[in-house]
């Protein structure tokens, strides 16, 4: 379910114009679950780690700054990176996160898409269970894709390349989508996150909260 209430742009709009270096942990009412400040194994954040090793996720991934705001580089070459990360979906239902579309192909027989994956449990052998948010070149807003049974689904939350260039916020009730898809409340412990783009894309903070 996707939301934009009022308070919580504005939290995000402070937090944007606050230093994100150096958050761990929870902040008053949130939990920070990347701000992509800290380089680690191979070229990725802190805690990363690619899907695959070909192609290179250095020549994928660049770590860039400007201001108080880290955020992540990718270049649309598809590599997926998981980032295992736990924090309690049941009392942090919203996860927020910036990502702007630096080049959103115009292919009409071709779609491409960036996607934050988000999993907030596993099966019974321990395989994730995933909803992606998409950016899509040419699915229309709102449009679910389902991915049977071995497959996530994709929610479409933006598409096209009408806000190409500009930072745009999500604030997305991934507990709510969870359930909806998933038929199950998760546990306690979410699972991780992820990154996957055929687009060329940037990504900033990701964060959980009530």
């Amino acid at each position: 379910m996707r939301l934009r209430h009022p308070i919580y742009l504005f939290a995000l709009l402070l937090l944007a114009l606050s230093p994100i270096r150096g958050w761990t942990g929870e902040i008053g009412e949130s939990v920070v679950l990347e701000d992509f400040s800290e380089i680690g194994e191979k070229g990725l954040p802190v805690g990363w780690k690619a899907n695959r090793e070909n192609p290179e996720p250095t020549k994928i991934y660049q770590f860039k700054k400007k201001g108080d705001l880290s955020y992540l580089y990718a270049n649309g070459r598809p590599n997926r990176i998981f980032k295992k990360i736990k924090w309690n979906p049941n009392e942090y239902p919203f996860i927020s996160w910036k990502w702007r579309m630096i080049d959103v192909p115009n292919d009409p027989q071709k779609e491409k898409n960036a996607t934050l994956y988000v999993s907030l449990g596993t099966d019974i052998l321990g395989i994730p269970k995933i909803t992606k948010y998409a950016w899509s070149s040419l699915k229309a807003v709102g449009s679910e894709i389902s991915g049977g049974f071995f497959r996530p689904t994709v929610i479409v939350l933006e598409s096209g390349s009408a806000k190409k260039g500009e930072w745009v916020t999500e604030t997305i009730n991934v507990l709510e989508d969870h359930e909806r898809l998933h038929n199950e409340t998760p546990p306690d412990e979410a699972y991780g996150i992820g990154i996957l783009t055929t687009i060329e894309a940037e990504f900033a903070y990701i964060i959980a909260h009530k």
